[in-house]
């Protein structure tokens, strides 16, 4: 009936009994001197008689009831506590779950708080985390960023670009360097011939410096025959010079022909040599004609080399600006920082008289409950950037002798806190036994004791045996 979620499992749950048993619930209330009349079935809103086609008109409507730029179901949640957990803490109206901006700027509303300064806090909270994002960003790009690297990728691209410039193409460049390799396929062949016809003259002119008949003294061969002519006769001793005369002839057959074999192969070698010459000298062109030259393959290659390089140093280049742009965006969020805890500074003196005034108002109200130890509301402005809250709002109550009921009573006395400072934005108070549970009867007793002088309207649920016993 005042708006909460319709997509919540007890609204939905809810939604299914109204249908199932044909129920319209009915709310009457007066706001501003004006009655209103809610009707609501399972699936149909009517206000004043007028059905509202969706959900969201009604909560536009429930809105347009407070002078708040909360929406009613926020504010309402202040006053009126319905969830189980919302009775752990007197700041969690709603629910411990809620998140911390939202409950501390809720609060600090109803407290007559600056919010000003709670706003700005939540926008650095998130520069903050920036900040720590960008410390381990710095840390990487530092990392990252090596000026030796760097100067060493410079001189190398020097250098491939005063090669690429006086670089000249030869469009036969592969045809020549076939060439200049067949000619030196050509040319160590004839090397080896060379080296073969040479070994040639070794081999002949050994045989001309060993091949010579054995000198041999025919006069004594002669006299040793004419001692024994009585056994040999003179056609023996005629036919040892006809053998003389014979190995004389053949070693001079065979020096004359080495002489001659020698000359042909000289005479060959110096052919060999000249065609040598011609095609060292040719290759030894080519590959002067290449030296300065080379393939379209290698210019392309040289290339690709120069554009690797280039996009490495523009890499290094984006690190570099990007830890620039880092640093003073680090600077910037710490001076915004330290500008914005200095002025919290005087904040804190603006808002003591405001902070004292509230601890007085919760002081007074505590007093009705607890006349030796009266209770006490602590107010601290937080600059620390570990939560997006700007103040710390703390009920206390300092009574050793009875910690049975003390939380509850924190929770009662800040609610009628609350209600003191806003009395007119809803107006009124609900809570339910679980806030009575825990607190002895005198003290229930001295609380419809206060609603009942304080509150235009109290709203609450107590077990009927408290309830007695409370009178």
């Amino acid at each position: 009936m005042l708006g909460k979620n319709s997509t919540s499992k007890e609204v939905k749950k809810l939604k299914e009994v109204m249908k199932k048993e044909n129920i319209t619930l009915s709310l009457a209330f007066e706001h501003d001197n004006k009655i209103y009349n809610i009707d609501r079935n399972h699936n149909e809103i009517f206000v004043n008689g007028k059905k509202l086609k969706k959900d969201s008109e009604y909560l536009n409507f429930l809105d347009s009831l407070i002078d708040s730029k909360y929406s009613f179901r926020n504010i309402f949640g202040r006053f009126f506590r319905t969830n189980k957990d919302s009775y752990i803490e007197a700041t969690s109206q709603v629910t411990t779950k809620e998140k911390a901006y939202q409950n501390n700027l809720i609060n600090a509303s109803l407290l007559g708080l600056n919010l000003t300064f709670l706003e700005k806090k939540k926008e650095l909270k998130v520069k903050s985390d920036r900040l720590k994002l960008l410390i381990t960003e710095l840390k990487e790009l530092q990392k990252n960023i090596d000026k030796e690297k760097e100067f060493e990728l410079l001189e190398r691209l020097r250098e491939i670009s005063e090669h690429l410039d006086r670089f000249e193409i030869a469009q036969d460049f592969n045809d020549l360097k076939n060439e200049a390799d067949i000619l030196t396929i050509q040319i160590q062949k004839i090397r080896n011939d060379i080296a073969y016809n040479n070994r040639l003259i070794r081999n002949k002119q050994m045989i001309i410096d060993t091949n010579h008949q054995v000198d041999i003294d025919v006069n004594k061969l002669k006299n040793m025959y004419a001692e024994a002519s009585f056994f040999l006769g003179a056609e023996v001793l005629n036919h040892i010079e006809s053998v003389q005369d014979f190995h004389n002839t053949l070693f001079k057959n065979r020096k004359d022909r080495a002489i001659k074999d020698i000359s042909l192969l000289e005479t060959n070698i110096k052919s060999i040599e000249k065609r040598l010459f011609d095609l060292d000298k040719r290759r030894s062109d080519i590959l002067k004609y290449l030296e300065n030259r080379g393939a379209l393959e290698e210019y392309h290659s040289l290339n690709r080399e120069k554009d690797n390089i280039k996009e490495k140093l523009e890499q290094i280049q984006r690190d570099e600006k990007s830890l620039n742009r880092y640093k003073k965006e680090q600077a910037d969020i710490k001076l915004e920082i330290d500008q914005f805890k200095r002025k919290l500074i005087d904040l804190e003196s603006d808002l003591k008289d405001k902070i004292q005034f509230l601890g007085k108002s919760f002081r007074e109200i505590s007093e009705e409950f607890y006349n030796d130890k009266p209770g006490f509301l602590h107010v601290e402005i937080l600059e620390k950037f570990n939560t997006e809250k700007l103040y710390k709002i703390e009920p206390k109550i300092d009574n050793e002798n009875s910690s049975d009921g003390i939380n509850e009573m924190k929770i009662f006395i800040y609610d009628m806190l609350l209600y003191k400072l806003n009395p007119t934005l809803i107006g009124l108070v609900g809570h339910d036994n679980r806030l009575f549970d825990m607190v002895d009867e005198r003290q229930i007793g001295y609380t419809f004791d206060y609603v009942h002088k304080n509150l235009s309207q109290y709203i609450c649920s107590v077990s009927d045996t408290k309830f007695k016993e409370a009178k």
